[in-house]
């Protein structure tokens, strides 16, 4: 049976697997829940999945709608990675040939519709045919992630890993957004130890391969094919049980694209110069810090690969929204060069404390440990001070004589700080809310969705 991937906003993902039909609305009978029962936006039988001779199709019995590439769809013939919405909720069909099995909380009995505008947790009462293992409450999961080197207090980032946690065992391409040295490949290889894969986790920068040799790199090649060719098995080949990730996929040549989406397509490649062709059971990762849906407007990237790729889409904060995150990991780095380079650094001193949480961070994580090492060694075993850090960092030190970025705040961030405040002051209830803003009730929800706001 197939599966649905279920977002909202910042929400996280959930899967779910079902059988014949499945039920969506706000009505608390149905096979997904979506909100509470006075949610006028969502129908309380608002759109329903049926199966006939192993075709899924989805109807749409509101008058809200549900949209399928912005178009309203009464009726529609699902197919794998087709994805529909429902007002704020994305819902992505995979197919069961393309899918592994997966842990999913099982459903509890009792549950009843959400409370009023409680943030969405998939929800499902009925369509789990069996339950499996339950989801390790959040403080394993930090100890998990340790073992791996992965240092999180952030609730952003526990978010990310716990989404992680939830998609990791189906087998659907990922791309991850992130700024440079935000940590693209650290998510990516998390990914792939918690999918438990039995193959190997096989990495290619996709700005670093020069053009000319990218696709014997992806596919393999044999001995005679072109000049200096071997008999050697391209990534692909060699990631076959596990994991490929694509860093940087936003710099692949648009020429290569579409023979990656074949692949992606039908999971069988042939090395160039050979005839025989090979089934390959791999899971694709990318990662980008570039704008991939503009570059898909203007033609700079192929809009079939990239809606191939963003089955499930992560995004990476930087690190200067996640400041929780930013004295945790500077000890750990320090331990880390600590044992590598046999530097005694004890600790940090309050003032250089304070100038790593003001510092805006533009090279994310890889620069605060760059910085971290350089200071470290030249503290010679004394506390690390704004002395130590300066010299480290030319940027760091100017940053530490100009105001904080941050203390002067954006129209965006006053305007998402509004909103907020207006909703926690209605106790989170939309309409007074928007009556308090002054605003219409969709503006509100609009405005909710660009700034990812939500109740924690």
């Amino acid at each position: 049976m197939p599966y649905l991937i279920i977002n909202k906003d910042s929400m996280g993902y959930r899967v779910v697997k079902f059988s014949n039909s499945i039920r969506i609305g706000r009505a608390e009978h149905n096979d997904i829940v979506l909100n509470d029962p006075n949610e006028k936006v969502i129908s309380r039988h608002h759109a329903y999945i049926d199966q006939k001779k192993g075709v899924y199709t989805l109807y749409d019995r509101s008058s809200n709608g549900t949209t399928v590439e912005n178009e309203y769809i009464k009726e529609y013939q699902l197919s794998h990675n087709v994805t529909f919405q429902i007002i704020d909720y994305f819902f992505t069909f995979i197919e069961d040939s393309e899918a592994e099995s997966i842990e999913q909380k099982p459903p509890n009995r009792g549950d009843k519709a959400y409370k009023k505008d409680e943030p969405f947790d998939g929800t499902v009462t009925e369509i789990i045919k069996k339950p499996s293992v339950e989801l390790q409450p959040t403080i394993d999961l930090k100890k998990r992630l340790k073992k791996e080197g992965i240092i999180v207090e952030s609730e952003k980032m526990m978010a990310l890993y716990k989404d992680i946690r939830e998609i990791a065992g189906i087998n659907v391409p990922v791309l991850i957004f992130g700024e440079s040295g935000s940590g693209k490949e650290k998510v990516a290889h998390t990914l792939h130890v918690f999918s438990k894969a039995k193959g190997d986790f096989i990495a290619l920068n996709c700005s670093s391969i020069p053009e000319g040799i990218f696709e014997s790199e992806l596919f393999g090649s044999v001995k005679g094919a072109f000049h200096d060719a071997e008999d050697k098995p391209g990534k692909l080949e060699l990631a076959n049980n596990g994991t490929v990730f694509f860093d940087e996929i936003g710099d692949m040549n648009l020429s290569l694209q579409p023979k990656l989406l074949r692949f992606l397509e039908h999971k069988m490649l042939t090395r160039l110069g050979d005839t025989m062709i090979k089934n390959i059971n791999v899971r694709v990762l990318a990662a980008t810090n570039k704008d991939l849906p503009n570059m898909v407007k203007e033609k700079m990237f192929r809009h079939d690969f990239y809606q191939r790729l963003a089955c499930i889409k992560l995004h990476i904060p930087p690190l200067r929204e996640r400041k929780e995150d930013i004295l945790p990991l500077a000890y750990f780095f320090l331990s880390k060069f600590s044992k590598e380079h046999n530097l005694k650094v004890h600790r940090i001193s309050d003032e250089a404390k304070k100038m790593l949480l003001r510092y805006y961070w533009p090279g994310n994580v890889r620069e605060l440990s760059n910085i971290l090492l350089s200071a470290s060694v030249r503290c010679r075993g004394n506390p690390i001070s704004p002395t130590h850090l300066s010299a480290a960092s030319e940027e760091i030190q100017m940053s530490s004589r100009q105001p904080v970025k941050e203390e002067f705040l954006s129209m965006k961030d006053i305007e998402k700080k509004h909103i907020k405040e207006a909703l926690e002051r209605t106790n989170w209830n939309k309409a007074d809310a928007a009556k308090l803003l002054e605003i219409s009730r969709d503006t509100l929800y609009k405005k909710i969705k660009k700034y990812n706001i939500s109740k924690k």
